[in-house]
């Protein structure tokens, strides 16, 4: 099947000549790609995109599966988070150390804020935890902010030290259990 398009100006070469033969409808010749048989290449590159495949769809089955149950432990813990106190949420990271909360708040409003202050511990320290020794003091420094640490300083944060060892210099403004203390220097 011939159609011409164009126009009556067969002269000037505005003809289109398209040739059609059975429409929709594609003859492969012998010996052309569709009759050979797939590549090992082509075997391979099938077997990928399969795996690709069932990869993408177990991660989406995982997701629907445990997205739900994820929001709800999410939920729970948000729960849990508000139904704690002023006091549970501020010294959170403490609570892990069994920290006493009350010398820490003592010495927070007793030492004024550009102050710097020593933190003592001692023998006195009676804690289950093995990690309160260790890293009370730099609990205490995170919580004092701005306050510093300073070895000279004559604030006092005694945490289970023994008070005598300090002399007759040492006012004391606030005592809690045995060995917990704020205190001042004279001078």
């Amino acid at each position: 099947m011939v159609l011409v398009l164009g126009s009556s100006r067969q002269e000037e070469g505005l003809s289109l000549r398209l040739t059609v033969s059975e429409p929709n409808r594609i003859q492969a010749r012998p010996g052309t790609e569709r009759d050979r048989p797939r590549s090992a290449e082509a075997w391979r590159v099938g077997v990928a995109r399969l795996g690709v495949a069932l990869c993408v769809a177990a991660a989406v089955l995982v997701a629907l599966v445990y997205f739900p149950r994820a929001l709800d432990r999410l939920d729970a813990k948000a729960s849990e988070n508000a139904a704690l106190n002023f006091d549970d949420r501020e010294v959170g990271g403490g609570n892990a150390l069994s920290v006493d909360k009350d010398v820490l708040y003592e010495a927070r409003a007793l030492i004024p804020p550009r102050a710097s202050y020593r933190f003592l511990t001692g023998p006195r320290l009676h804690s289950s935890n093995p990690l309160t020794a260790p890293h009370i003091g730099e609990f205490a420094r995170f919580f004092l902010m701005p306050r510093r640490p300073d070895d000279e300083a004559r604030w006092i944060i005694c945490y289970g030290c023994d008070l005598g060892s300090l002399g007759g210099r040492f006012h004391l403004l606030w005592q809690g259990q045995p060995g917990m203390a704020v205190g001042r220097l004279a001078g």
